[in-house]
């Protein structure tokens, strides 16, 4: 490889059939590393088992609700954007749809039915007099803000340590459309209402005061595709939601083959040795349906530990009460893959600092809401509005919203068993704590109702027919950009940690050199390459660094 993954040395090959893994928690990243420990490994199935505290397998991302009381889709709990390691890993999973297929095949196939000759592209709509009208996002930049830009793409990353995105940029950058594209973060309030369904703009989330090492990141990797990240790639078309269309497949192929899910197992100590030097896991003691339990790990044998969660502390509300604010305090909510890197790091300086990821909940928290609708106007008024039918997966932000609320209008039916008169649709915002444009109160503490409320007056969509017609389900997640806070290189660890032997940790807080975190490609890289290095077998995941083939195009966009 032209570049390294990680500074740990390459491990000498496993024999699989006496090899016993142990996976920590059952996050998408989890599952991958089962999958590619089967396919890639030919670690035995049976030999391989998952920890998870919860009854159900997921990492607690499932989807869970119903047409009469509302469904609540917890969109925010995974980040998008999925590319070669995840195409990869899909290709490798059985359709739940058609025997001797591959899900894979099904999201190219449904992704090819989608566009139809028509692919739409990124754009913004500002609401003119007589309707919206679009937008040139290229010409928004002047030349300080672009040259400020050029400056960070260029910089070497490990001087950019603890530095925030708005260390490098004046204000007037993030009221320009080109952050807009990027994020949905404005510094002052417009004079009039936009729209966009610009992915990056909702899927990434950029705010001023995340990273400029993971901004810098972003940039380079998808360098010179600005104008087109709204075009639905195969791997972002799903038939229905990502869980759904993703996880559950997944699942459901690893208990096919004999993957060992041991299900209210709760971790309490991971139990090292420290030999000439060289850290090794001996042992995990737990609590299975309340029995305390210690199991033996060879030194033959590999442990795979999800660290961190973007979930942990969530807490929904309902149509008529807003969500708990209990776990909105940094000390509460804190699930075990918080809890188990906590101790790891608290024994061993390689494994990071968690505490720089889970404390700052003013800098990380979303509140995401997902709306049942009972009646079809919304749709129709929406249709009108953008031109877009649903399927496309069109966002909307709306600029003047004080909450920064974003929606996104899916392919129906969006959950497996909803009904054929029962619309869904989901969004967010990234400004929680401010005051309502309408609602006069922050967003934390309203109802459903209430959220809807507001959001149908942005639209400048009747309320009353509408409200009556639908539930609105809030869901707070304290942590969901966590992984995009400023940082120094050493507060991740590698996921192979620096002086461990049968070791790795996986997930979206783990380092991997030029990948950027906000994408759900990022946690199922750290497994192919986690799998890759325990076992010896030197299949490494595909390198994605693109900034050298499409930095013209990126160059040309900014001189536009």
């Amino acid at each position: 490889m032209a570049r390294q993954l990680q500074t740990a040395q390459v491990q000498e090959q496993r024999v699989p059939d006496s090899v016993d893994a142990w996976i920590v928690g059952s996050s998408v990243a989890s599952l991958a590393s089962a999958v590619h420990l089967i396919c890639d490994a030919n670690v035995p199935a049976s030999q391989i088992h998952i920890l998870e505290s919860r009854s159900t397998p997921g990492d607690g991302i499932i989807s869970i609700g119903d047409p009469l009381n509302g469904y609540d889709h917890r969109p925010g709990c995974m980040p998008t954007f999925n590319d070669a390691c995840m195409e990869r890993l899909l290709a490798l999973v059985p359709s739940t749809i058609g025997s001797g297929r591959t899900v894979l095949e099904d999201m190219k196939e449904l992704c090819a039915n989608d566009h139809d000759g028509d692919v739409p592209g990124t754009h913004i709509l500002i609401q003119g007099d007589h309707g919206p009208v679009k937008l040139d996002t290229r010409k928004s930049l002047n030349l300080k803000d672009r040259m400020d830009l050029m400056v960070l793409i260029l910089k070497p990353e490990k001087i950019l340590a603890r530095k925030r995105i708005n260390e490098f940029f004046r204000e007037s950058f993030f009221g320009s459309r080109f952050w807009i594209t990027l994020s949905t973060m404005w510094v002052a309030r417009p004079k009039e209402t936009d729209w966009t369904n610009a992915k990056w703009t909702n899927r990434f989330g950029f705010q001023p005061w995340h990273s400029a090492t993971e901004f810098r990141r972003c940039l380079r990797r998808y360098s010179g595709e600005v104008r087109n990240l709204n075009t639905n790639r195969p791997l972002d078309c799903t038939k229905y939601n990502q869980f759904e269309s993703i996880v559950t497949p997944t699942i459901g192929f690893l208990k096919h083959q004999g993957v060992d899910f041991q299900l209210n197992t709760k971790i309490k100590d991971i139990v090292t040795r420290l030999d000439s030097g060289t850290v090794s896991i001996s042992a995990i003691r737990a609590l299975q349906d309340g029995a305390e339990e210690t199991i033996t790990v060879r030194p033959k044998d590999i442990v795979i530990i999800s660290l961190g969660s973007t979930t942990s502390g969530s807490s929904s509300g309902t149509n008529n009460d807003p969500p708990s604010m209990v776990t909105m305090e940094a000390e509460n909510g804190l699930d075990e893959n918080w809890s188990i890197w906590l101790d790891l790091a608290t024994q061993h300086p390689s494994f990071g600092d968690p505490y720089n990821f889970c404390t700052r909940i003013s800098e990380s928290r979303l509140e995401s809401f997902t709306v049942t609708l009972k009646d079809p106007e919304f749709f129709a008024r929406f249709i009108n509005l953008t031109h877009d039918r649903p399927g496309l997966g069109t966002f909307v932000s709306l600029k003047d919203s004080n909450w920064m609320i974003s929606i996104c209008i899916p392919r129906q039916p969006f959950f497996y068993f909803q009904p054929e008169n029962i619309n869904v649709f989901w969004g967010y915002g990234l400004r929680p704590d401010r005051e309502g444009n309408f609602v006069r109160k922050p967003m934390l503490f309203c109802s459903g109702e209430e959220i809807m409320t507001e959001l149908l007056s942005l639209l400048g969509f009747p309320s009353a027919s509408i409200r009556r017609n639908s539930i609105t389900i809030p869901c707070v997640m304290p942590r969901r950009t966590a992984s995009m806070l400023p940082r120094t290189c050493q507060n991740r660890p590698n996921v192979i940690p620096d002086g461990t032997a049968n070791l790795a940790v996986i997930g979206q807080f783990v380092n991997i050199p030029d990948e950027t975190t906000v994408s759900l490609d990022y946690s199922v890289r750290g497994a192919q390459f986690a799998v890759s290095q325990l076992m010896g077998i030197g299949k490494e995941p595909v390198s994605t660094n693109r900034l050298s083939s499409s930095f013209s195009r990126f160059w040309k966009l900014l001189l536009a």
